[in-house]
C-alpha cells in the first residue's frame, strides 16, 4: 500500500542553523583587513575605528557596516549600522554585531539571513561558544517571498551545529495563519527526517487508515521510531523500531509491531466478535569484532505466513520469506573459517536446518614457486529437513570436502587453467535411515579464455553519438568439465541441498562477450556489451540429455546518455521455451522520459510496464505508470502522478488502482528543497545499469 506523509515539524532547523553560525564563526578564524572613508588609530595601533563604507575582509568573507571599532588586546569587533555578512552565496544582515575572535561568541541583533534555501529573521543572534549558538524570537522558511507562504516561529531556540537543536515555543504557520503549535521540540542535526509523521491512506480491507510515527533519541548510539496506527476495519496496531551502536559489540536495529485485529466477518454481530493477535517481531545485528573476525546475526518471528504480506507489503516484495540465522566467520590470510546455525523459528515455515554448520574454505593458492594452485572447501552439519506446520523432519549428519588442483599457463595468446579434484561427502544415515554412507565423486576439467581487440580511428558525430575512435573487444571462453558417477546414487542419500543432488557431467561451457567502446571526455564509455553462452551435454545423465541445454544472453546497449536498453534471457533448447526474458527500454527526448520493460517467467507471469513523465509546463509535472499481465489479460497496476510546483512547497496528487487492493487517491505535500523528504508513494523502476 502506498501512503502519504505530512510533516508536522521540525523538518528543516537543523541545517538552518548550522550555516549562520559557520559565518560568525569565520571571522575569529581568518586575518582581517580593515578599510573605509575615516580610518584612525588609537592606542599605538591596538584600537581602529573607522567609519563610512567600512569593509572587513577575511579570506573567503567580508563584513560591511556604517561604523567599525576592532580593539585587538581585547580581540573584539563591534560593527554598527547596516551590518552585512557575505560569505560565498550566503548572507546575513542585522543592525549591530558585537563579536569576541578570542573566545568565538558574539551577538547579532536584528539579524535577516538569506542561506539559500533556507531564509529567516531574529530578534538576537548569540554565539555562546565554539559550538553553542542561541537565537530569540525568530522565523524561519525555505519560501525566499517577503510574505512567505510557510514559515516557523520560535520564541527561543538553542542549537550546537552539527549535533542537536532545541527549540520552545514553536508555532507553525500557512499563508499567515498559525495552524499548530509545539512547547518544546529537540532534533538531532545528523537527521534531516521530521520528528513526527501522519500517514493517511485507504485500503479495500482495511478501510480507512491513519499511521502515525514519533523518531525518538535515547542517546547518541540509540534512536528509532514509535508506530501508533488505526485501521478503520482492523483496529488499532503500535510497534516500535531501534537502531543502536554498542561501539564495542556491534551494531543492528530491532523491529516490533502488533495489532488486535477485529473479526471483519458481517454474519457476526459486532459485539460478539473476537480479535485476533497478529504481529512480527525482526532483529538484525552485526559485530565487526576485529579486521578478520565479523558475526550477523538475523531473526525473524511472525504469528502467521501472510503477516508481512498483509502490513508490510513493501518489505514483503523485497523479501517474501526472510530467514533467521547466525554467522561468524574469521578470515585466515589464505581461508576463511565460519559457523552457521540456521535454526527454524516459525512453524509454518518449511527450513533446512542447519544446527550448526562449521565451513572452511581456502583461496586458490600457489604451490612453492610452481604453476600449481590448490584449493579446499570443506563443511560438516547437523541438517534437519522441516516441513511447514509439521513435527516430522529429516535428519542427518553431513561432512562433505572438496580438494582441487589446478595448473595455470599462457601459450599462444590463450590461457589454459586445467584442473582436476575429488569430492567426499559423508552421511551418518541415507534413505534408509540405518546405515552411514560415504560418496566419493572424481572430477576434472578445464578453462580456456582468451582477449581480442582492435581500435579503429574514428571522429565522428554521426547520429550526435560522440564517438572518439572505436574499440571492439572480443573475448571467448571454453570450459570442459567432467564429473565420474557418484559412488552412492542420489537415490539413496537424503536430499537437502544440491550437494545430495549431485550426478555425472561431461558438458562444456561456450561463451563470448563482445564490447564496443569509445572516448568521452577522455573516459572509456561501453556503447554496447553483448554475452552469449550455452551449455553443451557431450554425455546424458539421470537428470539432463545429451546435447544443448540452456542458451543465455545479456545485452547493454547505450549509444547515447538519454538512451539505453538492458536485456537479458535464458531458453531451454530442451523443452524448447524460454524460462525467463527480462527488457527494459530506457529514453529522454528533450522534457520527456519514457520507460518501457517486459518480464517473463515460464509459467508465472508475462508482463509489461511502461511508464512515462512530462512537465507540462513551468507549474505541474504529469506522470503514468501501467502493468499489463499478458496471461490473463488484466490491467495488473495503473498509476496517475500530478506534482504541482507551489514556490516553496510541492503538491502531489496519486491516484494508484492495484488489481487486489483497489484505488487508492494520495494526497501529499513536500518542501520543494527537500523532495527525497516526505512520501514514498509512487510506483518507481529499477534504474538502468549504468547509473547504478
Amino acid at each position: 500500500m502506498n501512503h502519504p506523509r505530512f510533516l508536522i515539524a521540525g523538518l528543516f532547523l537543523p541545517v538552518f542553523f548550522c550555516c549562520v553560525s559557520c559565518g560568525i564563526a569565520a571571522v575569529g578564524k581568518q586575518p582581517l583587513t580593515v578599510d573605509g572613508d575615516v580610518v584612525e588609530f588609537f592606542s599605538e595601533g591596538r584600537e581602529i575605528v573607522a567609519e563610512g563604507h567600512v569593509k572587513i575582509i577575511g579570506q573567503d568573507m567580508h563584513i560591511t557596516a556604517d561604523k567599525v571599532r576592532v580593539f585587538f588586546d581585547e580581540k573584539l569587533v563591534i560593527a554598527d549600522g547596516n551590518v552585512v555578512f557575505k560569505r560565498g552565496t550566503e548572507e546575513a544582515e542585522g543592525d549591530m554585531v558585537i563579536f569576541d575572535f578570542g573566545d568565538k561568541t558574539g551577538t547579532l541583533i536584528n539579524p535577516h539571513v538569506r542561506m539559500s534555501p533556507y531564509y529567516g529573521s531574529a530578534a538576537v543572534m548569540e554565539k555562546l561558544g565554539e559550538d553553542k549558538i542561541y537565537l530569540k524570537d525568530s522565523v524561519i522558511s525555505t519560501c525566499d517571498l517577503p510574505h512567505p507562504h510557510y514559515a516557523l516561529t520560535c520564541k527561543e531556540v538553542t542549537t550546537e551545529p552539527g549535533k542537536i537543536l532545541r527549540a520552545k515555543g514553536t508555532k507553525i504557520s500557512l499563508l499567515g495563519i498559525p495552524v499548530m503549535y509545539v512547547p518544546s521540540y529537540s532534533h538531532r542535526l545528523t537527521d534531516k527526517r521530521p520528528r513526527f509523521m501522519i500517514t493517511p491512506g485507504h485500503r479495500k480491507n482495511y478501510g480507512m487508515e491513519l499511521f502515525g510515527s514519533w523518531r525518538y533519541y535515547l542517546n547518541d548510539n540509540a534512536r528509532g521510531l514509535l508506530h501508533f496506527d488505526w485501521y478503520q476495519q482492523k483496529g488499532w496496531a503500535e510497534g516500535v523500531d531501534l537502531n543502536y551502536d554498542t561501539k564495542l559489540f556491534g551494531i543492528g536495529n530491532v523491529k516490533y509491531y502488533r495489532i488486535d485485529e477485529k473479526d471483519t466477518n458481517k454474519g457476526i454481530p459486532e459485539n460478539e466478535r473476537r480479535t485476533q493477535e497478529r504481529s512480527r517481531l525482526e532483529v538484525q545485528h552485526r559485530w565487526q569484532m576485529t579486521d578478520v573476525d565479523q558475526a550477523i546475526l538475523s531473526y525473524y518471528r511472525a504469528s502467521d505466513v501472510n503477516f508481512r504480506k498483509d502490513y508490510f507489503y513493501r518489505e514483503y516484495e523485497i523479501d517474501t520469506d526472510p530467514s533467521s540465522f547466525f554467522l561468524y566467520s574469521h578470515v585466515f590470510p589464505s581461508a576463511t573459517l565460519s559457523f552457521l546455525g540456521q535454526p527454524r523459528v516459525n512453524a509454518f515455515e518449511s527450513v533446512l536446518q542447519k544446527i550448526p554448520e562449521l565451513k572452511l574454505e581456502t583461496i586458490n593458492q600457489r604451490i612453492g614457486g610452481s604453476r600449481f594452485y590448490f584449493k579446499n572447501t570443506t563443511t560438516s552439519a547437523f541438517l534437519s529437513n522441516t516441513t511447514a506446520n509439521s513435527n516430522q523432519n529429516v535428519e542427518t549428519t553431513r561432512v562433505d570436502t572438496t580438494n582441487q588442483v589446478s595448473y595455470l599457463f599462457r601459450w599462444a595468446g590463450l590461457e589454459f587453467s586445467p584442473f582436476a579434484g575429488e569430492q567426499e561427502t559423508y552421511y551418518s544415515r541415507g534413505v534408509s535411515g540405518r546405515d552411514s554412507l560415504m560418496r566419493s565423486m572424481f572430477f576434472t576439467g578445464m578453462d580456456m579464455s582468451t582477449k581480442l581487440f582492435k581500435l579503429y580511428d574514428v571522429e565522428s558525430n554521426f547520429m550526435k553519438m560522440d564517438i572518439h575512435q572505436l574499440r571492439h573487444v572480443i573475448t571467448p571462453s571454453v570450459q570442459y568439465r567432467y564429473q565420474h558417477d557418484p559412488s552412492v546414487s542420489a537415490s539413496k542419500i537424503q536430499q537437502m541441498d544440491s550437494i545430495d543432488a549431485l550426478d555425472s557431467m561431461n558438458k562444456v561451457t561456450l561463451g563470448l562477450e563482445n564490447k564496443l567502446q569509445t572516448k568521452r571526455g577522455g573516459v572509456s564509455v561501453d556503447l554496447l556489451r553483448l554475452l552469449l553462452s550455452s551449455d553443451y551435454n557431450i554425455e546424458d545423465n539421470d537428470t539432463l540429455g545429451k546435447g544443448f541445454q540452456l542458451f543465455k544472453y545479456e545485452l547493454e546497449f547505450r549509444p547515447w546518455s538519454w538512451f539505453e536498453i538492458d536485456s537479458d534471457a535464458e531458453y531451454d533448447t530442451v523443452q524448447e521455451h524460454f524460462n525467463t526474458i527480462n527488457t527494459e527500454f530506457w529514453n529522454t527526448v528533450g522534457k520527456l522520459r519514457t520507460h518501457v520493460g517486459y518480464r517473463y517467467a515460464h509459467s508465472e507471469s508475462s508482463q509489461m510496464t511502461v511508464g512515462m513523465d512530462y512537465p507540462l509546463n513551468p507549474f505541474w509535472t504529469a506522470s503514468i505508470y501501467e502493468r499489463f499481465e499478458f496471461k490473463t489479460g488484466n490491467l495488473v497496476e495503473q498509476e496517475y502522478h500530478l506534482t504541482r510546483d507551489m514556490h516553496c512547497w510541492l503538491m502531489e496528487i496519486i491516484i494508484n488502482q492495484r488489481e487486489t487492493e483497489g484505488v487508492s487517491i494520495l494526497l501529499a505535500f513536500k518542501i520543494k528543497e527537500f523532495p527525497d523528504i516526505g512520501i514514498n508513494a509512487e510506483t518507481t523502476f529499477t534504474p538502468p545499469r549504468s547509473s547504478q
